[in-house]
């Protein structure tokens, strides 16, 4: 027994150890302090031998009055070697203290039951067969009380879009007795939804089989609501309410992800820096919400629309053929052809749409998006106020190399003629003719895709004179209206190389009784460099006829104003990469100065291209430029259309009354 001694001598409770007679053969130092009379001690003998003998007759733990319940004692058998009851251990306790201690049982269970019931978070208890074996009493009023409910019951209380996710995890936590936590909307007290987490944990007892599971579940609404807030601030653009750019690249790789079918389509409201120019910033912010709310009535549920740059958007439809892209195209274009109304003001503007089809066109995203790029920049190049598929470069590269030599004979090329205004007074100096191409199969054919090609094949020398004998009949026509007004057109550097040039240009303004000095062939600075030997003579020439020349895009190319200077040149017209900067780039405000006072200084007009903006006008207007062109006066228009701008135009830069 000396093992049993040592390791009860330094117990806390009484320890008595008995042998098969009854007999105290041990106790450790603290059954002195029970301190009990000799009397109480041999009477205690006494019943010990009857304690032992029910030992003998059932050798397992029990719990026994001693004493006339004096002592409470905690009996067990002490098992030998041979499996056989050997002794018997006796932890005795004052009846007192025992009471005591069921007391501090009943009243820590209490102060527990206040805990949880006062506690923010709810207290579920399941037992072992997954019956509710404690709940808490906010909710008592939804079970009935006489039924004891299971877990499966209580997800009647859960969302429905939740709960296959919520009895998942109990029943893996019945399972594999592992721990499990779940995010979740539950019912409350006043039917709303509210957001909660709950983790479960199983209770194992000693054998190591399940007793019970116990669920805390947290009220979570709030950190729910700033986590909405920062994902709306995180994924969606704070003006219009859509979805940002990070937004936007996380939906795409979903749809890539789950091999979705999608158009995309990129948006641009016509118009929208005009607008912020000439009426303020904040009407410029209100007529972004209208447009994102019209685009917004047209699509279908599922469909996403993203904001992801100043004036950049873009759709994403999964799921759509192209017969009901072309019906939600023309919706969409046909909606932005109603005005829009700020502070009593009207705004009209228009809508273009560029469209490419993932995986059909590629299953490149990059690819995809740079389709849809240049479908919607064929849409501003025809006008704006449209929409355009993509097309396949190969087949359509072929089509217009096969149909470019027949273009003319067929009728598919027209003009368009963009105003040139003069700065000093606002009247309208003359046009630039720009060559348009109409194809009855790809449609409109922006002219990068086919001027270099007719330069290469040799083809631009008729397309030429075609553009030339159209558009000096067209401003002959028009001199009755517009007697000063001035024609540009643009000279391919190849043509530089034909000094067959200058007999044609003679035969067309004798045709057409267009007045030589009514008459401005523009050349590129660049091109002008590339054959300056054989440009000199041919300008020369046109000049001898009262043909003036111009330098267009200068400051692109490698020339210099002391060079011009020997040129036959009467005008500079200063590259739009210059110009779109001079109100922000003091740089380039330097340098477009700067060209304008050394060109004056040679006696050399100066005009501005891609002039867009209010302040741009009163920039240059400062810098005593002569003439400006670009979108803030007008675009290209065909000629019944710039007829009409150009009488509006005159009439109210000389501030004659509407006719």
């Amino acid at each position: 027994m000396d093992k049993y001694t040592a390791f009860f001598h330094h117990f806390t409770e009484a320890v008595v150890i008995l042998n098969l007679q009854g007999v105290i053969i041990y106790n450790n130092p603290a059954f002195a302090g029970l301190a009990l009379s000799e009397e109480v001690q041999r009477t205690l003998s006494v019943e010990g031998r009857a304690l032992v003998e029910r030992v003998k007759q059932r050798p397992a733990a029990f719990r026994w009055e001693l004493l006339g319940g004096l002592l409470v004692a905690g009996v067990s058998p002490i098992i030998g070697e041979n499996g056989q009851t050997a002794a018997v251990l006796c932890v005795l306790r004052r009846q007192a203290e025992e009471s005591g201690l069921q007391e501090r049982l009943v009243e820590a269970e209490r102060r527990l039951q206040l805990i949880v019931e006062h506690s923010s978070d709810y207290v579920l208890i399941f037992s072992r067969h997954g019956e509710l074996a404690y709940i808490p009493p906010s909710w008592k009023h939804k079970t009935d009380e006489r039924h004891p409910i299971t877990y499966k019951d209580v997800l009647a209380f859960v969302h429905p879009d939740d709960a296959p996710a919520v009895a998942q995890k109990l029943a893996e936590l019945y399972d594999t007795y592992e721990t499990q936590a779940a995010e979740f909307r539950k019912q409350g007290e006043q039917g709303e939804w509210i957001w909660v987490e709950a983790q479960g944990e199983a209770i194992l007892d000693e054998a190591g089989a399940l007793d019970c599971v116990i669920v805390t579940v947290k009220n979570i609404s709030e950190r729910k609501r700033y986590e909405e807030k920062l994902c709306q601030l995180s994924y969606f653009d704070s003006l219009t309410g859509i979805a940002n750019r990070s937004y936007f690249d996380r939906h795409i790789h979903e749809l890539i992800a789950s091999q979705t079918p999608f158009a995309l389509c990129y948006l641009d409201f016509d118009k929208f820096k005009w607008i912020n120019d000439h009426f303020s910033h904040q009407a410029g912010d209100y007529f972004l919400r209208e447009a994102v709310k019209r685009v917004e009535r047209e699509l279908r549920p599922g469909d996403f629309f993203a904001r992801i740059g100043g004036d950049e958007f873009v759709l994403l439809l999964p799921n759509i053929t192209k017969t009901e892209m072309t019906a939600l195209a023309e919706r969409l274009v046909s909606s932005f052809h109603e005005p829009f109304y700020y502070d009593k003001q009207l705004i009209q503007s228009t809508l273009s749409i560029g469209i490419a089809f993932f995986p059909k066109d590629s299953d490149r995203i990059e690819q995809v998006m740079k389709y849809a790029d240049q479908a919607l920049y064929e849409v501003k190049e025809r006008g704006r106020n449209g929409y355009a598929f993509y097309r396949p470069t190969e087949h359509r590269q072929a089509v217009i190399e096969q149909d470019l030599p027949f273009a003319v004979m067929r009728g598919q090329f027209y003009l368009c003629y963009q105003p040139k205004v003069r700065l000093a007074k606002g009247r309208a100096m003359g046009v630039e003719a720009l060559l348009r191409w109409r194809h009855p199969a790809l449609g409109d054919i922006p002219p990068l895709d086919f001027i270099p090609l007719a330069e290469e094949s040799g083809f631009i020398f008729e397309i030429t004179l075609w553009v030339l004998e159209r558009a000096c009949r067209q401003v002959k026509e028009w001199e009755r209206k517009f007697p000063r007004l001035k024609l540009a057109v643009n000279l391919s550097p190849f043509l530089l190389n034909r000094p067959e040039l200058v007999e044609h240009v003679k035969r067309i303004l004798r045709e057409t009784g267009l007045a030589p000095d009514r008459l401005i062939l523009e050349v590129t600075e660049s091109g002008l460099m590339e054959n300056i030997e054989t440009g000199r003579h041919i300008l020369t020439e046109l000049q001898r006829l009262g043909v003036q020349a111009a330098i267009d895009d200068f400051g692109t190319g490698f020339s210099s104003l002391a060079y011009i200077r020997n040129l036959p040149v009467s005008l500079l017209k200063i590259d739009r990469s210059f110009i779109q900067g001079i109100a922000e780039n003091s740089k380039d405000a330097t340098i477009v100065d700067t060209i304008i006072h050394l060109a004056k200084s040679l006696d050399i007009e100066v005009l501005a291209e891609g002039v867009e903006t209010e302040s741009q006008v009163a920039l240059l207007s400062q810098m005593d430029c002569d003439y400006a062109q670009g979108f803030y006066f007008s675009r290209s228009l065909e000629a019944e259309k710039l007829q009409q701008w150009l009488e509006e135009h005159n009439r109210n830069a000389c501030g004659e009354p509407p006719a």
